[in-house]
Formats: C-alpha cells, structure tokens, sequence
C-alpha cells in the first residue's frame, strides 16, 4: 500500500515537473524533446544548451509577470477602471509581454552577421527599453507616493489660481477693472477742477483789478470834488445849479464804475459757465461708474460660474488617479535631480536584466544552438534544391511551349504565300457566285413585278367590266366577270408569293 501511494506521489510529481519544464521551454522557443533528449547512457544530450534555454524561459516568464504587474498597478490607479478590470488587463498585458520575450528570442541567431547583431539588438533594445519603463513605474510611484501627492495638491492648487485667472480673463473683467479706475480717476481730477478756477479766469479778474485801480484813482478825484459840494448843500438852500454838478459827478463816477462791474460780471460768468462744464462732466462720469459697476458685477456672476464648473473639473482631474499621478511623476523627475537619478537608477537597472536574456542568445551558441542550426541549414539546403528543381521544371517547360511556338510559326511562314493565294482565289470565287446569283434574282424579280403590274391592270378591266355588267344586268353580275376576278385574283397572289421568296 505503501508502495502504491509512493508510485502515485511519485507520478504526480512528474506531471507537474513534466507541466513546468514544458511551459520553461515553451517560453524559450525551444521544444522539450530536445531539452530533454538523452543518451544511451541516460545523460542529458545536450547540457549547456538545457541549462541555457531553461534560465532564459525562466527569465521571460519573470518580464511577464513584472509587466503585468506594472501595468494592472497604472490601470488600478484610474477611478473609472475596477480592481477586476485591472487585474484583468494586467494578466492580457503579461500574456502579451511573454509573446514578445518569445517573439524577440525566436528572432535571434547566433552565427548571424555583425551589422544584423547590431541591428536587432538596437530595435530589441528599444522593446526592452519599454518594458522597462513599465515595469519601473509602479516601483518608483510606491516609494515616492507621500511627494507624488504633495505635488499632485501643488498642480492642483497652481490650477486653480490659474483657473480663476482664466475665468477674469474669459468675462473681460480685467478690462472692466481698468475702465473703472480710469473713470474713478476722471472723477477725482473733475473734483480738483471743480475746486480750482479756469485756465482764464486769472486774465479777467487781472482785467478786473486793473480796472478797479483805475476807478479808485477817478473815484478820489471825484470825491475832492464832491465833498465840497455836498458841504455846501447841507449848509445852503436847495440850489438847482449845486444839486446838478452834484448829479454830474455821480454820473461820471458810475461810468468810471460800470466797466469794473462788467469785468466783475464777465469773471463770475466765467466761473458760473465752468462750474456748470465741470459739473456736466462729473455727470457723465458719473453714469459711465455706474455702468461699469454694473457690466463688473455681471462679469464677478459669470467668473464665478465658469470658474466653479472648470474648478469641479480640476478636482476630479487631481482625483483622476494615472494622468495626476504622471503628471507628478514627470514634473519631479524634471526638476527633482534626486528623483531622476533614482528613476534613472531603476530603468537602467531592469533594462539590464531585461537585456540579459537577448544578450544571453546573442554572444552564446550551444550544443543545442548548432543542433538548431544544422537543422534550419539542411532544411534551407532541401527547400533551396526543390526551389532550383521547381526553376528548372518551369524553364523546362517554358522552353518546350517556345519551341512549340516558334515550329507552328515556322510552319505558317513557309506556307504563307500558299494559304494567301488560297484565300484569294476562295474569295474571288465567292465574289463570282454571289454576283451571278444577285442576277439571277434581279430578273426574276423584275418579271415577278412586271407580272404583278399586269395583273394589276387585268383587275382594273376586270372591275370596270364588272361595273359595266352590273348596270346592263340590272344589279346582277356576270358570271363570266367573276370568274375571271377570281382567276386574277389569284395571279397576283401567286406573283406575291414569288416576291416573298425572292426576298428571303
């Protein structure tokens, strides 16, 4: 019992091991009979070479499963992609990465020239330059994940600042905000206008000055003189001559008066007229302030709509996970140094052992290697010998059908002057017999028509006849007439059908 338990563990134990060095050696392109192939002494065939294609198996499945990794981590990052549909495009992911590894590895040969080793191995280095990146992202976002947020806040807050900048921007108000100042200091330079006097108002009220000098020096003279005289009416009876020199010299004092007060009067006119422009215009900046103000406060109401819905978006944006996350990674691999020599670091180290694998399949050749090289040389040498023999067939037989050719050609050239005077003759016989008979029914049809004309005319006698007989009979006709239609009638028949012959 024992032994039977044994014998099962045992063949358990082989099938998994038969199963995992199966799916090695699928993974390495190679087939496992040949891995596995032994002797007589029951040592491995070809040793170097099994060791070789078993590590670079292992090393394919291990890039697999990496990338996979990678990549389900990148779409897990997503909030519209589930765990599930994460690890789902993770696993088709390795699935594919495998079959690239296998597709790379199957592509290389050993003994092939330099420049097709350099060749290869530059766009295969590029392949395995980015399955590096995505293997490496993950790694690096984990290990700086407490930065990554930081930054992804600082981005996030950096557009917002923007956001609302934009947003005054969109509505004008900027402009709107100048407009304002500028009208606020028009205002302010109305007021100082409206405190001040006008540019030419010093001018008049110099005028004015000057003339009410002139007056103070008339008015003295005129009040030596007048004093007297007034003296001279309170001391004295009314006196008409007294009271007109007196009525005179108040006359001459108001005309030497009158032009101050009308320089009086043209500087406050002046000052009237400017106090009401200025007021005018404080008015109408005034209105235009009001305006403004109101074109502002529509303006703040739609900065702060669009400004709102563009923020909803940034906050998902900075929630959004990958594109947030990229972002941050690649603003603090350009201006962190220490982040870009660690990203660095970590590519160059994965592309490293991503290469070794190609690497490996390159420089090395193997016992297995040559077995594989033999047998893709004979096999080339076997379809290179069908191809010559397809060739040589093909010639074969293209040269027959062109020897053919050229005897039938050859037949026709020396017979051709024969068959040509053959031809001609034919055709002129042809010729001869179609005129002959194109006669032939030329004079048929002419007598058949000449008959037909005559019969014709036979019927028309006949008919006048008949015309004639009817009336000497008195209704009756002949019986005579009418055989005698009737026997024509039947001539022009059988001279129609004559003429339906011919013509067919």
């Amino acid at each position: 019992m024992h032994a039977s338990v044994n014998s099962a563990t045992a063949s358990d134990s082989w099938q998994w091991r038969r199963a995992a060095l199966s799916f090695l050696a699928l993974s390495a392109a190679v087939p496992l009979d040949v891995l596995e192939e032994r002797d007589q002494q029951g040592t491995y065939r070809f040793i170097r070479g099994r060791h070789k294609y078993y590590g670079i198996g292992s090393l394919v499945i291990f890039f697999a499963i990496f990338s996979g990794y990678g990549m389900g981590h990148m779409l897990a990052t997503m909030s519209t992609i589930s765990s599930w549909g994460a690890v789902i495009a993770g696993l088709i992911w390795a699935a594919f990465q495998w079959c690239l590894e296998r597709q790379m590895l199957i592509s290389i040969r050993a003994d092939a020239a330099w420049w097709k080793k350099l060749f290869g191995l530059g766009w295969r280095g590029l392949l395995a330059l980015l399955s590096a990146s995505t293997m490496v992202y993950p790694f690096f976002v984990e290990s700086n994940r407490a930065e990554i947020d930081v930054k992804v806040g600082e981005m996030a807050r950096t557009r917002l600042i923007d956001n609302m900048q934009s947003a005054q921007l969109a509505v004008g108000l900027p402009a709107l905000r100048n407009d304002a100042t500028r009208v606020e200091g028009a205002i302010k330079q109305v007021d100082l206008l409206l405190a001040s006097d006008p540019p030419d108002l010093a001018a008049y009220r110099q005028r004015a000055k000057v003339c009410w000098q002139a007056f103070a020096k008339t008015d003295i003279a005129l009040q030596r003189q007048l004093r007297p005289l007034l003296a001279q009416k309170n001391i004295n009876v009314a006196d008409a001559l007294l009271d007109a020199k007196i009525d005179a010299l108040n006359q001459k004092l108001n005309a030497a008066k009158a032009p101050c007060q009308t320089a009086d009067g043209v500087v406050m006119t002046k000052l009237l007229e400017w106090k009401q422009q200025k007021n005018v215009e404080k008015k109408v900046l005034l209105n235009e302030q009001n305006q403004v103000q109101t074109h502002i406060g529509e303006a703040k109401q739609k900065e702060v709509a669009l400004s709102e819905s563009q923020e909803k978006k940034i906050t998902l944006a900075a929630q959004s996970g990958f594109a947030a996350d990229f972002a941050a990674v690649a603003d603090l691999v350009r201006n962190d140094a220490n982040r870009r020599f660690q990203l660095i670091w970590w590519l160059t180290w994965f592309f490293a052992i991503e290469m070794v694998a190609i690497l490996v399949k390159f420089t090395s050749t193997t016992d297995v290697d040559l077995k594989f090289n033999s047998m893709e040389m004979a096999t080339q040498d076997q379809i290179n010998a069908q191809l010559q023999t397809q060739q040589e067939q093909i010639a074969t037989g293209r040269l027959q059908a062109s020897m053919q050719a050229k005897g039938e050609q050859a037949v026709w050239l020396a017979d051709d002057g024969q068959i040509a005077q053959a031809r001609v003759r034919l055709e002129q016989e042809l010729e001869i017999q179609l005129h002959r008979k194109l006669k032939e029914l030329d004079v048929d049809l002419r007598f058949n028509v000449e008959a037909l004309k005559l019969h014709l005319l036979q019927l028309e006698a006949i008919q006048q006849l008949t015309m004639e007989s009817t009336i000497l009979n008195a209704g009756g006709i002949d019986p005579r007439v009418e055989n005698m239609v009737q026997e024509t009638i039947a001539k022009i028949v059988t001279s129609l059908s004559g003429l339906q012959e011919l013509k067919v």
